[in-house]
């Protein structure tokens, strides 16, 4: 048995004790299918493999026990439950502290965007099993305290289908292509696409499928696809549909991909050289949240901060510094000094001839 089959055994075991200790009563071979099927566990799978798990269970020292039950059409059919003893001891209830306790419930709040993945569900069971081993003393208090930490802004809790989920989760394990429905910004409607999915990736309160296009067949009409990786926000994914098509996964982590950005740009054009100079009034700032994860830092005479930044996009560095005004320079590269001018002036403009004064406002900074 390969590693992905293996590891897709253990996911289907785990969750098989979980729903043999949560059954009333035993479960027909097709009851237990049917309830890994809707924790998006499996999609579908033989007889023959649920009663290996099952085997895989007992080796492991859980008292399975077989009987038999009618099933809706009148046949009698082999059912399966976990009884306390042997086995049971891995699901005693642990203690709980107030610590583990109010940061399972902020770990929570944090993952809102993944509301409707298995992240969300599992965490969600999670948190109703330990409030039924805590007791009601212990869950007064930290409700209480719940207030001591805010979360700002708190993530939309977007509902993503399951169906499109599993999909997704299901092309990636297995690295199989994958046809979306996709409708872009620059698009009214869905298109049709085929990606080869490498990861999901949480960023700014939204999932992503990081994917690469899968290449068009020589002398089609529109040519080879670049090769760039890819963000496809699963929000606008109207539909996905695993193929049966297999491709090879890239040597370069999407991870690693990202470690040249602050965001998840990414562009086909060869990142570049920066260096900033940010005021003295800023340089603090600058410090403290940086335009880029490897940006190094250089203090000079007058309070300044020179960033030098080694691999960098043009189109992920600008409306950072535009939003700066005059409090950043981009000593260079000289283009981009142009660049900026350029679009100072367009601003100044915009606004030429414009008379009154901008009302004063009021509010909070941080400290």
């Amino acid at each position: 048995m390969d590693s992905i089959s293996r590891h897709e055994q253990l996911l289907r075991v785990f969750s098989l004790i979980d729903i043999l200790f949560g059954a009333r009563h035993p479960l027909t071979t097709a009851e237990l299918k049917e309830r890994l099927r809707a924790r998006g566990v499996i999609d579908e799978m033989s007889d023959k493999n649920i009663r290996r798990d099952v085997d895989f269970l007992r080796n492991f020292g859980y008292a399975v026990n077989r009987t038999q039950r009618r099933s809706p059409r009148g046949t009698v059919c082999a059912a399966w439950s976990i009884e306390p003893g042997k086995g049971a001891d891995e699901l005693v209830a642990p203690a709980v502290t107030l610590a583990e306790l109010l940061s399972l419930a902020v770990a929570r709040e944090l993952l809102a965007p993944l509301a409707g993945t298995c992240y969300w569900r599992g965490i969600g069971q999670l948190m109703a099993k330990i409030e039924k081993v805590a007791t009601p003393e212990l869950l007064a208090y930290a409700e209480a305290h719940k207030d001591g930490l805010v979360i700002h802004p708190k993530p939309a809790a977007t509902k993503y289908r399951s169906r499109t989920l599993n999909a997704v989760n299901r092309a990636i394990r297995r690295s199989l292509e994958l046809e979306i429905r996709y409708t872009s910004l620059a698009d009214a409607k869905p298109r049709k696409t085929a990606i080869r999915p490498e990861a999901l990736v949480v960023y700014d309160g939204a999932i992503y499928i990081a994917a690469y296009r899968v290449p068009k067949p020589t002398g089609s009409r529109r040519g080879a696809t670049d090769d760039a990786i890819r963000f496809y926000k699963l929000d606008r994914v109207a539909d996905a549909r695993v193929t049966s098509r297999t491709f090879t996964r890239r040597a370069e982590p999407v991870e690693d991909l990202l470690g040249d950005s602050i965001t998840i740009y990414r562009s086909a054009v060869k990142p570049r050289r920066y260096r900033i100079r940010i005021d003295a009034s800023r340089a603090r700032w600058a410090r403290e949240k940086p335009f880029h994860p490897k940006q190094k830092v250089r203090s000079t005479a007058d309070g300044a901060v020179i960033l030098e930044i080694e691999r960098a996009w043009d189109e992920e560095l600008i409306p950072q510094l535009l939003g700066l005004g005059d409090s950043a320079e981009v000593l260079e590269p000289a283009d981009i000094r142009e660049r900026l001018a350029t679009e100072a002036q367009r601003i100044v403009d915009r606004y030429a001839g414009r008379s009154g004064r901008l009302p004063a406002t009021r509010g909070s900074r941080p400290a």
